[in-house]
């Protein structure tokens, strides 16, 4: 449309005067400095993510309210390609990691609307997607129900039937998943300011050629360690050997149902701040949270970075819990980590994939994890300590593995070919490898409901070793030690656009190492309980009624 109005005012122009006179065509004003254009860019910018923040908020805590994204409809100019392009000028006039950033940032959005149709018709067939259970007429089940279900289902084939229905229900997003992709990679070409892995290595502040490489690493360093990890939670948890694990199987095999009782709620909180004050780090007033137990606001704790570090807020919902305790140890560090953020721009403290300070976040969540901190918390002893903390040990490896493969997945499946079976191929070998679980062919087509535009893999993978490494430099026992608050502090005051690797080098080491994720897990596999579990309480039989009948005396 453009085009085509340049073309008609041309037209005018040289139509107009005196016949076989062309006019001159008017002057351009003079084009704009970038870097003055450069700076009103990241005001409107940061006035969209403080409107989105709001709006995310207020749909979190109420249920209520416009989603997010519709806070772009009032700044259409920043997903225009001329703001991208003006931006990235800009950061190649004066080059800093603030304005490399936001041209990131922008270039998303102009990415976004370009592809726009694409994206929302597949994300909306994930939000869609239903299923039905075995022996259920009506597909009632959805995606975000999987986990859960596949949790506290006991009987194998029955998990075996709920994840294939799942995953034939997600066989028509191949299809939306392949247009997506290919009118992203149109519209990043059509912005002329590089290519899809240019735009990742501008927001992960590394090339995606190391970031493959430290996924290789992750999945070589951590192999024995994983398979004992795996193989002991398979026999203790599932009660079958690692080679008859299947997908349906590996959110059971990391339940942690046992330990809900030692968790009641309305305690995650206060033990996540008497962490953070045991370590010198209290939470400044700046820190809003929101504890109220509404049932319309979401379940699971949200750290919400609205604007740090002046306006950083937490939604909690007290419900008790294993998980409880350790989604808010996490969502917690985010919260705290965000409001003693000190940047001298705004896009250091938001933008950025957030690898260091997902590292920190874990790195507390783990806590969950280690066998001091849950005796001091629990009444856990013996064999059922044991086993949670052996099955911890389970889920912190594969999960930095599953990452490490998701990373591998995003890089590969853009250099095969596209057809929807070379995806399903390369998903199928890389799960398989990462979580030793056989994939079958359904499951390996569902490759569509993971598969994203960018890396959104690469935090969690980068933030998985980083928190091992953190574990060894802040020694024993961290979270009782000052000094610990001091070194995490470096991690938190640079925002968002902190790496990993960079924390990892201001703590003195000399790069990501995922030799440390394996050590870790290698020392929680070895721990043992030095006291036996407590007796099990007896059965207080007085309540229960006499089972037998008063017999009557008859007179002789």
């Amino acid at each position: 449309m453009k085009r085509a109005a340049l073309l008609l005012s041309l037209l005018s122009c040289t139509h107009a005067g005196p016949p076989g006179k062309v006019q001159p065509a008017p002057a351009r004003p003079p084009p704009a400095d970038p870097l003055v254009a450069a700076r009103l860019l990241s005001q409107e910018t940061h006035a969209l993510l403080r409107a989105e923040g709001e709006l995310l908020w207020k749909r979190w805590t109420t249920g209520a309210g416009p989603l997010p994204a519709s806070a772009l409809a009032e700044h259409p100019r920043l997903s225009e390609h001329d703001s991208a392009q003006i931006v990235a000028a800009a950061a190649a006039r004066a080059p800093s990691r603030a304005l490399t950033l936001l041209a990131h940032q922008l270039a998303t959005l102009a990415v976004s609307r370009d592809a726009a149709a694409e994206i929302e018709a597949l994300e909306r067939a994930r939000a869609q997607l239903m299923f039905a259970l075995p022996g259920e007429p009506r597909a009632d089940s959805g995606e975000r129900d999987l986990d859960r279900l596949l949790t506290e289902e006991a009987n194998p084939q029955k998990r075996a039937a709920i994840a294939l229905a799942e995953a034939k229900a997600a066989q028509p997003l191949v299809a939306l998943a392949l247009a997506r992709d290919a009118a992203a990679e149109k519209a990043i070409g059509a912005l002329g300011i590089g290519s899809w892995a240019a735009l990742e290595e501008r927001e992960l502040d590394m090339p995606v050629s190391e970031l493959v490489a430290l996924a290789e690493q992750t999945l070589t360093a951590t192999e024995a360690a994983a398979a004992k990890a795996v193989a002991g939670a398979a026999s203790r948890n599932l009660g079958v050997t690692t080679d008859r694990l299947r997908r349906a199987d590996l959110p059971r095999l990391l339940r942690s149902a046992l330990a809900d009782g030692e968790f009641l709620a309305g305690r995650a909180w206060p033990a996540a701040t008497a962490v953070f004050a045991a370590i010198g780090a209290d939470p400044p007033p700046s820190l809003h949270v929101d504890a109220e137990p509404s049932p319309s606001k979401g379940a699971r704790p949200l750290a919400l970075l609205v604007d740090p570090p002046t306006d950083v807020r937490l939604s909690l919902r007290p419900a008790g819990g294993f998980e409880e305790q350790r989604a808010t140890l996490h969502e917690g560090a985010r919260a705290l980590g965000g409001a003693l953020t000190q940047t001298e721009r705004w896009e250091l403290a938001q933008l950025g994939d957030g690898s260091a300070s997902e590292g920190a976040a874990l790195l507390f969540a783990d806590l969950t994890g280690e066998p001091e901190w849950l005796r001091a918390q629990s009444a856990l002893r013996g064999e059922p300590l044991d086993d949670l903390v052996h099955t911890q040990a389970a889920r912190l490896l594969l999960s930095a593995r599953r990452a490490a493969a998701m990373v591998l997945f995003e890089v590969k499946r853009r250099d095969a070919a596209r057809t929807a079976e070379a995806p399903a191929a390369i998903y199928r070998g890389l799960l398989q490898r990462a979580t030793f679980a056989v994939l079958t062919d359904e499951d390996a087509g569902r490759w569509a409901l993971e598969a994203d535009a960018w890396i959104r893999s690469a935090p969690l993978l980068e933030g998985a070793v980083l928190e091992a490494q953190l574990h060894r430099a802040l020694g024993p026992k961290w979270w009782q030690d000052k000094s610990s608050g001091e070194k995490l502090r470096k991690v938190w005051s640079g925002g968002r656009s902190l790496t990993a690797a960079e924390a990892a080098r201001a703590l003195g080491l000399a790069a990501l190492d995922p030799t440390a994720l394996a050590a870790l897990a290698e020392e929680r596999l070895a721990y043992q309980a030095p006291d036996p579990a407590p007796p099990a309480p007896k059965p207080d039989y007085k309540y229960m009624q006499p089972d037998k009948r008063r017999r009557r005396r008859h007179k002789k």
